[in-house]
């Protein structure tokens, strides 16, 4: 007698398993994107901003009086005081010379000129005009100069200089009595010797700041 078999043979669903993975793969996918999505570049922009305000025509003249390496700063004149006789070279010398420091307070763009007169050195109908170096040095440190130009009081009048000749630095201008010595001196500035009559000599320098 045959006996019957009531086991039953699962069918393979082996598009089932492959619908399984297709839907895994789509839920990753969406996570991930959901992931990127909240991570997302974003950017603001912030105004910066600063006003400079405009400032023109200040000009500023500091005097200092030098004696050997000891510079005195805040003078209100150029005096060389009663000079001292020189019993070796027979001339008359100061103990001291002096620099004047000229600042431009401009910030306008304006091509503005520095310019220097004097009125003469004198004493009655004599003068001195010949006997005091002037020297225009542009400055671009306390310490770091270049000579511009070296004159006589006498002809250091309506002398200038432009914001451009004066670019990174600033006029300094030392006054200093006629040594004699080779190399010091002016062009036509000679010593002041007992050929110089005796007075007190007075004079004066004038700064003007043009646009």
């Amino acid at each position: 007698m045959l006996k019957k078999d009531n086991s039953k043979q699962q069918p393979v669903n082996k598009g089932g398993s492959k619908m399984k993975n297709i839907l895994r793969g789509m839920i990753f996918a969406v996570v991930a994107f959901c992931a990127t999505s909240a991570w997302a570049a974003s950017s603001q922009t912030v105004t910066v901003s600063a006003t400079v305000p405009t400032k023109t025509g200040g000009l500023s003249v500091a005097i200092s009086k030098v004696t050997g390496t000891v510079w005195t700063a805040n003078q209100t004149a150029i005096s060389f005081g009663t000079l001292i006789w020189d019993t070796t070279n027979k001339i008359f010398l100061p103990t001291s010379y002096y620099a004047v420091d000229i600042g431009v307070e401009d910030n306008s763009g304006t091509a503005w000129t520095v310019t220097h007169t004097r009125a003469s050195l004198a004493s009655g109908t004599n003068n001195i005009n010949n006997k005091v170096n002037v020297s225009f040095n542009k400055q671009t440190s306390s310490t770091v100069s270049t000579e511009l130009q070296k004159v006589s009081f006498g002809n250091s009048n309506s002398i200038a200089y432009t914001k451009a000749q004066l670019a990174g630095g600033w006029l300094r201008i030392y006054y200093g009595i006629g040594t004699g010595e080779d190399g010091k001196d002016a062009d036509g500035v000679t010593p002041i010797g007992l050929d110089t009559p005796a007075g007190t000599y007075t004079g004066s320098v004038t700064i003007t700041l043009t646009p």
